[in-house]
Order: C-alpha cells, then structure tokens, then sequence
C-alpha cells in the first residue's frame, strides 16, 4: 500500500507523489488477515481529503469507505474500491452504522460524530488509463479489488441539483417525508477528465475526453538512474482543456463544513502540476502542465 489515511483525515492533503506496483505480483494471494494493496486508502472519514497531482500507477489507485475526497489532477491507471462500502458492520443479524469523529475545523477538536452518507467526492481534471485487463468481470466497485478504471463507479450517487431538488426552502421541513433524503448518499461532481483504453464514464460528467479508437500506454522505466514515466496519451489530448480549479470551485465537505484548502484557511488555486510547473488559463487534465517531445517524464 502507498498511503493509508485512516479516521479522521480532515484536511489531509496526498500531492505530487509517485506511486506503484502497490500490488501482488501475478498468481500471489493475499494472506488471511492482510490489508489491501492500492496506491491510496483513505479509511471512514468525512473529509475533506484532498489528492492531487499524483501519479498513481498501481492496479487500484484509490480506495475511499470515506465520503469529502477531491481527486484533482492525477493520472490513475488503476480503480477506485470500496464505492459506497466498507463501512457498516453486521452485528446480530443487523446493519450497525459506523459513526467516525469529525473536527472543528482546522483543529484537533473533535466536533462530533457521524455516520459516513457516501458521495461528497469532486473529481476534475484526471486522466484514466485502464492500464491493466480485467480478469473478474464479477466484481463491482464495491470490492477493494475493483479492476475497472474510471469514474462509473460514482454513478450511484446524485448530481448536486439532483440532490437539491429533495428539498423545498420555501416551508417547514416535513422530517418523515424528508427520511429518505436525510439517509441517502450525498452528491459528486465530475468534470475535466480525460479517459482512455476503455476507462469507464460517470453518467454525470458532460466536458470529458475520450479517447476510444487509440491504444495508449503508461510504462515505468528506468533511465540513467531516475525512474521515468514513458507514455503517448498526451499525443491524443488534442485541444482539450479544462478550467482551472480552485478551493472554491470544490466547496466545502458536507459533514465538517470544511473547504479544500490550506492548512491556515487560505485558498488553493491548482496552478502548478506535479513539477511545480504553472498552468495557463486553461489546462490540460492530469499531474503535468505540459508534456516532453520524447514523451518521458523524468522524475
């Protein structure tokens, strides 16, 4: 595993990391008892648990029990896991939420404790690569060994203005009519991304790049002692651009009422990629402002 962020990763910020073969080599199986094995484990929080900038090489890059995470800006060539599980537990023949602390913001207090929706996740400006086959079409998102790349696993929850419209400001609140929404998932958002070898799509999503008709490849290697990332997907971006985000294009998570931002409150503007690097006005998706004419990035 590359990082694990269990409890209470309120305002943890995972930026400008290499991360791979956090995985079994072919034919090895897991011992009894062992945790899973993925770039990221962000375990029961309520957020927000930013990731960004990272290039995530791994066969699943992220797995969230969790709900408040951004993704922003990376390139994942492997799944996301554990979508809307991994939480509850079955005690005498019933499901019992698992209730997590949350803090007052930017301290160590803890604020309260809430069982975990799911959703409240933001992801723009990503690049999917499904880098590795899929040999268990039986396994969903819900497993921590998902093998589809992509964002289709966040189809089962609502858009913002889907998730909205449930409730009427103009009068008293209705609690018995409002039950169902109170205890339903909350909201993501999905934009900027670029997909590629048949990385699936969030229904939610309407500026996207996919690229379907063009094999690409995302390889480690070695070169002059430095591992390098050699890949041809930047030669099919085209003109695609997105805007570039910010801390208040993210908002806030819902349980904290907490921004993505700064450890001092301030506001993050993603304009510089895993490098450092600045990005323009517009951007292309993924850790790099631009790309090398040779198509190796030296890290």
């Amino acid at each position: 595993m590359g990082v694990w962020c269990d409890w209470q990763a309120q305002g943890a910020r995972i930026t400008q990391n290499l991360m791979h073969d956090n995985h079994r080599p072919d034919g090895v199986q897991a011992a009894q008892g062992a945790m899973f094995s993925n770039d990221i484990f962000i375990e029961v929080g309520h957020g927000p648990t930013l990731i960004d900038n990272n290039v995530l090489l791994s066969k699943v890059s992220v797995i969230m029990p969790s709900e408040g995470i951004a993704c922003v800006h990376n390139l994942m060539c492997g799944s996301f896991g554990l979508i809307n599980s991994g939480v509850d537990s079955i005690v005498n023949g019933q499901r019992e939420p698992r209730y997590t602390p949350y803090h007052i913001r930017h301290r160590t207090e803890v604020a309260g404790f809430m069982t975990i929706l799911h959703g409240d996740d933001r992801i723009y400006n990503n690049i999917f690569v499904q880098k590795y086959p899929v040999t268990d079409t039986s396994r969903t998102p819900a497993n921590s060994d998902y093998e589809v790349a992509g964002t289709a696993a966040f189809d089962i929850f609502p858009s913002y203005d889907e998730w909205i419209a449930q409730f009427d400001f103009t009068k008293d609140p209705d609690m018995g009519a409002l039950a169902e929404a109170h205890f339903g998932h909350l909201p993501v958002w999905v934009e900027g991304n670029a997909y590629f070898n048949g990385a699936d799509i969030c229904k939610h999503e309407k500026k996207l790049l996919n690229v379907s008709d063009k094999k690409v490849t995302a390889e480690l290697i070695e070169k002059d002692g430095k591992y390098c990332l050699k890949t041809d997907l930047f030669d099919h971006l085209g003109d695609f651009r997105d805007g570039i985000i910010t801390s208040d294009i993210l908002g806030c998570a819902f349980e904290p009422e907490q921004r993505f931002e700064s450890p001092d409150g301030s506001a993050i503007t993603f304009d510089s990629d895993y490098f450092g690097d600045h990005r323009g006005l517009e951007t292309i998706p993924g850790p790099f402002a631009g790309f090398p004419e040779d198509g190796i990035f030296r890290f």
